[in-house]
């Protein structure tokens, strides 16, 4: 890759593009710095490479100099805010898909706890079946706690669930000493 490839894909020069584009007046290098959250020194390293690369121009006025984007500079700029535009949709799609995803999975393992609660719980089968509803409700645990949950709902949601499993099996014990 090319210079400017390695100028371009690099998230702090883009964030400075974007912040002169925001404010299309002529900027002082050290407010552009606070606004992007870098120091001065590393922004003003960039902006000397975007105004060799003809992206941004300087000039003084007095002792203090002023960037702004070229007519270049602009379009291109334009185009990184719609990329970023896009990723910022894409993101946003990918999380919902994701949630809805998580949502069911987790709604199909309270479903199957649910049953196997119903089962244990409900004094009608005997020892070995009991036996193998408390195996089932292991195994859920197991794959449950596996789950790669990450959505911070659904993590909460994950570890209600691991909760009741935990409550229905000292349930199950405590029926099955019964026996």
């Amino acid at each position: 890759m090319g210079k400017l490839n390695e100028l371009f894909f690099n998230i702090k020069t883009v964030e400075i593009l974007l912040s002169m584009l925001e404010d299309e007046k002529p900027r002082y290098p050290k407010v552009i710095a606070e606004e992007v959250g870098s120091i001065y020194p590393h922004v003003f390293n960039i902006l000397k490479e975007l105004e060799e690369a003809g992206i941004v121009e300087s000039y003084k006025e007095g002792r203090i100099r002023f960037i702004r984007l070229t007519g270049e500079g602009r379009k291109i700029t334009e185009k990184f805010r719609d990329i970023y535009s896009n990723l910022e949709s894409f993101e946003t799609k990918v999380s919902q898909d994701r949630n809805k995803e998580e949502k069911i999975i987790l709604n199909k393992y309270k479903e199957k706890i649910e049953l196997i609660e119903k089962k244990l719980l409900s004094g009608k089968l005997e020892k070995q079946e009991s036996f193998k509803e408390i195996l089932k409700l292991s195994r859920i645990r197991t794959e449950l706690e596996r789950t790669n949950i990450r959505t911070d709902s659904e993590k909460e949601v994950k570890i209600i669930l691991l909760r009741i499993i935990e409550n229905i099996e000292e349930k199950a014990k405590s029926l099955l000493i019964k026996y």
